[in-house]
């Protein structure tokens, strides 16, 4: 049998423009001969859709959206959709055919970890999904799963190996599966585990796209029984997947190339974040540094030059290289470039201020002042011309507090959030690689750090040590005393422990930031903002 699968870019509560996006995809595979049209998780609502479930009429609206695609078809179709059944709601597999919608699955696996909060909304099924279809003049038993059906090594039941049991001849399972940093072989080895364990093929479609944080890399997968990849979806681009069931041709999947997919993750999360939302134009204070520069160059591949406005707001302790350095970056990019000095601002702040902090050695307060004179000025920028502004803070800054609120925090999406200070650099490197020549001046990504808030300030960090150790602290959870059993400073590994604790107050009034690794800073890590706790002896 010939097999479509569809991973598309749905939007999450775009019920009607969601159906037309399925029922366009799936004449077109029907053109083109396909016997089985296949459809990721949920994508007649979109994914994730959270407290929307409450809203009233919203689980019937998408109820009578399935039966509409139903209605229209001639050929079998699997997708994705939410039941209620008995005031209980399913995240479900609709199978349709002939102008109607012949069996129902419903997961069997409610994940509830990390971003996941299924078990919030769902009731979970108790049948198996198998199906049997006639389809192309054979009679075949179609195992159905969705997403952590698949991952079922941490849960007591089975999913695959009792569809194989039951009789199965192939597994299906639709997924809206979030991409972290190299998923695919993660995927991929999980689904040939199983082919080895079943002996069937296995027909894996995922979601494609961005939804506030969460990034869909789509990557979907067909594997004969003998466990070798026969269809593969490009990552991060909508398609249709055709696959021969009989095929002997195998697939050559592409070389791993992190940085590339973080970048890529990125542009598409800037990409959906703005298309979705409504928006056109981003304006970005542009500083000279690191992290400003990989924002403005995804910012440009999301969006286009034309889109993207680079503000340079100098005080009397921006150094002329950095004032440079982000000239010279606007120009390598293209973009609208504007600079506004905040000298005298900064200096009227100071004196409104002066009586109040009479008696007090300048501190944090006065740095602080530019940081938010800046976020003031963006977000002027911002509400004046409807250009949204996109913060520039880095997964390790965020982590340690090294970041100032309603100043370099204020924007409405955190790009880089997730990317530790040395993946920034990471990063950076790759796009020059890519471009062939600057696009990031080099003297951005060779100077040492600098928030430049007072006289020859620079960051008071290793990154290259302090990086790694916060991600071991927040991704691993690794303890203090984990770590220093591991042969890392205990003073050191106590300080930054101390600093990822008591900062969580920030986090929480953060921008959302884009989710490229496997423990990102929003919604999958859920953290108290008092927090006693201080970790030093476990």
């Amino acid at each position: 049998m010939k097999i479509a699968l569809c991973q598309v870019n749905p939007t999450v509560g775009a019920l009607e423009a969601n159906k037309n996006l399925i029922l366009n995809h799936y004449r077109k595979a029907v053109d083109n001969g396909a016997d089985l049209v296949i459809f990721p998780e949920m994508v007649i609502t979109g994914y994730p859709i959270a407290d929307l479930l409450y809203e009233n009429s919203f689980v019937d609206d998408n109820m009578t959206i399935l039966d509409d695609i139903a209605g229209q078809t001639n050929v079998h179709l699997i997708l994705g959709y939410i039941h209620r059944e008995n005031d209980r709601l399913y995240n479900s597999i609709a199978v349709c055919v002939n102008e109607e919608q012949i069996y129902r699955y419903d997961k069997i696996l409610l994940p509830t970890y990390d971003v996941f909060d299924e078990h919030r909304y769902f009731t979970a099924g108790t049948e198996l999904g198998l199906c049997e279809l006639e389809i192309a003049g054979q009679n075949i038993k179609i195992g159905l799963e969705t997403c952590e059906d698949l991952w079922d090594d941490n849960y007591d039941f089975k999913v695959s190996a009792e569809l194989k049991n039951a009789g199965a001849d192939c597994i299906v399972n639709i997924s809206a599966s979030p991409y972290h940093e190299l998923r695919l072989q993660e995927r991929l080895g999980l689904i040939q585990t199983k082919v080895r364990e079943t002996g069937i093929p296995f027909y894996y479609c995922n979601l494609v796209g961005a939804q506030d944080e969460l990034i869909f890399d789509g990557q979907s997968l067909a594997v004969n029984g003998n466990g070798d990849v026969i269809g593969f979806g490009t990552i991060f681009s909508e398609e249709i997947i055709y696959v021969d069931s009989e095929t002997a041709n195998i697939v050559d999947l592409p070389e791993e190339d992190r940085e590339g997919e973080m970048v890529n993750a990125l542009v598409l999360g800037v990409k959906d974040y703005f298309k979705k939302t409504g928006h056109k134009e981003a304006v970005i204070g542009l500083s000279g540094g690191i992290d400003s520069s990989l924002v403005a160059c995804v910012a440009v591949d999301a969006l286009g030059k034309e889109n993207v406005h680079g503000v340079s707001m100098p005080s009397v302790f921006s150094s002329e290289h950095s004032k440079d350095d982000a000239k010279q970056l606007a120009d390598n990019l293209g973009i609208d470039y504007r600079s506004i000095p905040i000298p005298d601002i900064v200096d009227e702040y100071e004196k409104t201020l002066q009586p109040h902090f009479a008696g007090a050695e300048r501190n944090v307060a006065e740095e602080n002042i530019q940081a938010r004179v800046r976020g003031n000025l963006l977000m002027a920028l911002s509400n004046k011309h409807d250009w949204l502004v996109l913060s520039t803070g880095n997964k390790t800054e965020l982590a340690l507090g090294y970041c100032t609120l309603y100043g370099d925090m204020s924007g409405g999406l955190a790009v880089i959030s997730d990317l530790s200070k040395t993946d920034v650099y990471g990063l950076s490197k790759w796009i020059n690689e890519q471009a062939g020549f600057e696009r990031i001046p080099e003297n951005c990504i060779s100077k040492p750090p600098s928030a430049e808030l007072a006289p020859d300030q620079v960051d008071p960090f290793d990154y290259d040590v302090v990086s790694p150790l916060v991600e071991a602290i927040v991704e691993d959870r690794k303890s203090p005393a984990q770590l220093a059993a591991e042969g890392h400073d205990r003073e050191l590994v106590d300080s930054l422990y101390q600093r990822i604790r008591i900062n969580e107050y920030k986090r929480r009034q953060a921008a959302p930031g884009i989710r490229v690794t496997k423990k990102a800073f929003g919604t999958g890590r859920r953290m108290p903002i008092v927090n006693h706790y201080r970790g030093k002896n476990s």
